[in-house]
């Protein structure tokens, strides 16, 4: 990623999130058993969102593909269950209830209307049944009856940084754990 391109994602509403983190990592305080536990958790949110961002085609098709079959935002999920892994290591409960009181009050509301406003114009009525049937936050236990099939890609997952986002999440956890005593 180009200096420019990244610049353009630092945000007004990036910069409290770069805060956090920053904060988390400040404030941690790791044991070896917590950093264990997060990091498992981390492990699960992370393989969530490589899975999921392996299947999306931005704007190109709905995706429903994958873990898109079960709910309507994995890669969200997969970023909330990331961050409760990075708490869970630095041992930071208020670092954790900030974030998810912003992520659910403020982040999510904002993301759905914006993203189901963008997909119903692109899809549609295919949007609208998809909508109807997949929660955003819930998983379906048996898939999208009505979803596409496309394998996972790793070239889909590479082509939408995930692999960037999970260097940035290993390297925060790896700052989280040397500051175990």
């Amino acid at each position: 990623m180009d200096l420019d391109k990244y610049m353009k994602k630092i945000t007004g509403r990036t910069v409290p999130l770069y805060i956090l983190i920053i904060l988390l990592v400040v404030f941690a305080n790791p044991s070896k058993f917590s950093c264990i536990m997060g990091f498992m958790v981390l492990l699960l949110g992370e393989a969530l969102r490589f899975w999921a961002a392996g299947h999306i085609s931005k704007n190109n098709e709905l995706t429903t593909s994958g873990p898109y079959g079960h709910l309507q935002s994995p890669l969200y999920l997969g970023s909330f269950i990331v961050g409760t892994g990075l708490c869970i290591m630095a041992r930071n409960p208020v670092i954790w209830l900030l974030t998810t009181l912003v992520f659910f009050f403020s982040y999510i509301p904002r993301k759905k209307a914006k993203e189901w406003n963008r997909l119903e114009r692109l899809f549609g009525e295919e949007f609208i049944k998809y909508r109807s049937e997949v929660h955003y936050f819930i998983p379906r236990l048996d898939p999208y009856p009505g979803g596409n099939k496309h394998p996972w890609s790793l070239s889909a997952a590479i082509e939408n940084t995930e692999h960037q986002t999970a260097i940035a999440i290993f390297l925060i956890a790896l700052f989280i754990f040397l500051r175990v005593h």
